[in-house]
């Protein structure tokens, strides 16, 4: 009697692990990762704190203009190359920064870490688990938003601890020899582009009619952009990231303001890790078990709410529970943008689709601190203008009441033909 070969192991949760790592070194491009340079940039470049932060500015949207193509490479050369690539070319862009020394190259520093980091490296990272699950798609980006918030949560305090031993140039430099030792050669050894280029199926399935009833249309980034639900979906991630991004660039200030302290002010931080973390999971994990549209809609609330409470922000409860809605809709918003995506429109050309939506992202990212600092000049104090920013994720949630899963249109010939047959 013939032995039977032994059935390999689904590789599909060691990739997600591996794509979750990659997310997480995306911190020194994130805001949360430049933030501890900010004071040393400022000081040792004769820098103003306004000219840093328009170097911010420039550096995001012009890194935030590259994502469509970025992700319609990763469609046609495969995770596993653009990675590699990724990796390697932004691991260089941050070592670069710990060589900037003048304003102009501190924007090309920007560009560089702000395309490479939060736009290319968090997209291919995304698409990865995107394709090898479908059914899980949900609980398996629900595990990578907790494990890659927490990691990044303790990524101030790592960059902190280097530049205090190393000087903030050579941190720079020591950050980007952890992204090429942790993850380029990891990416080399283990990472495969498709469950199917190693004979497996998203969730580890065996092959069966099954997976074809359960796999979502497929849109090109043509069709995709042509749908009421992907402008929704991006227009709720463009005012969540926006919004959170403005006002955590002037949290200092915001809860200076509302009676606290500077170390009071760090703490407050502490809520909306955990509010990141928990909702990352729940939302995620939700998506698989509940209607898209409700989710979208408490995504938003939360984010009302947080501004509408700001009236009440003090030291203690009141401004724990203001950061903690925060985190809610910073968690809530990454989760539904992972796992939403693929879900409505196919993972065919999901690089191309998530490119378009990250560039709309990101951008959003580097106008919310400006839009925070005009908006506290027009109406005098950070109480009124959070009661007028209440109306943005107010007018978000209108929108996502009425969002349907997009279908494709079916022509009369394909009709006619499905008739004959």
């Amino acid at each position: 009697m013939k032995r039977s070969e032994p059935v390999e192991a689904f590789r599909g949760w060691g990739l997600l692990g591996l794509s979750t790592l990659a997310i997480s070194l995306t911190l020194p491009g994130q805001t949360i990762g430049v933030a501890p340079f900010a004071d040393h940039l400022i000081q040792d470049l004769s820098i103003s704190a306004t000219s840093l932060s328009t170097a911010y500015l420039v550096g995001t949207i012009t890194g935030s203009l590259a994502m469509p193509s970025i992700g319609r490479w990763v469609d046609r050369a495969g995770v596993r190359k653009t990675m590699l690539l990724i990796a390697t070319a932004f691991s260089v862009a941050i070592a670069y920064m710990g060589t900037v020394r003048h304003f102009w190259m501190l924007i090309v520093g920007f560009i560089g870490i702000r395309m490479l980091g939060q736009g290319a490296l968090s997209l291919v990272g995304q698409t990865s688990i995107a394709l090898w699950f479908d059914e899980k798609r949900g609980f398996a980006f629900g595990l990578s938003m907790t494990a890659s918030a927490g990691l990044m949560s303790l990524g101030p305090l790592g960059l902190t601890f280097l530049i205090d031993k190393f000087g903030w140039r050579w941190a720079w430099v020591l950050s980007a020899c952890c992204v090429v030792v942790l993850l380029v050669p990891a990416t080399w050894r283990w990472m495969v582009d498709r469950p199917e280029s190693v004979g497996q199926q998203p969730d580890g399935r065996g092959p069966s009619s099954d997976y074809v009833k359960v796999s979502a249309e497929q849109f090109t980034v043509g069709e995709a952009i042509h749908t009421r639900a992907f402008w929704v979906l991006t227009g709720v991630m463009v005012v969540s990231s926006a919004l959170i991004t403005g006002v955590t660039f002037h949290h200092f200030a915001l809860m200076e303001s509302a009676g606290l302290t500077t170390a009071q002010a760090a703490t407050v931080f502490i809520p909306q890790m955990l509010g990141t973390i928990a909702s990352g999971f729940i939302w995620a994990w939700l998506t698989d078990r509940t209607s898209p549209r409700l989710l979208l809609v408490s995504c938003q609330a939360s984010l009302l709410a947080a501004h509408m409470s700001y009236a009440w922000v003090r030291p203690g409860f009141g401004a724990a529970f203001y950061s903690l809605l925060l985190g809610i809709n910073g968690g809530s918003i990454r989760a539904l943008a992972s796992a939403l995506y693929p879900k409505w429109f196919g993972t065919d050309h999901i690089g191309a689709i998530r490119g378009v939506a990250t560039a709309f992202g990101v951008g959003a990212s580097a106008v919310g601190p400006l839009i925070v600092a005009l908006g506290f000049r027009a109406t005098g104090n950070y109480v009124n203008l959070n009661f007028f920013l209440a109306l943005v994720p107010a007018a978000a949630i209108i929108s996502a009441l009425f969002v349907k899963a997009p279908r494709k249109a079916v022509s009369s010939r394909s009709l006619d033909s499905s008739e004959v047959s």
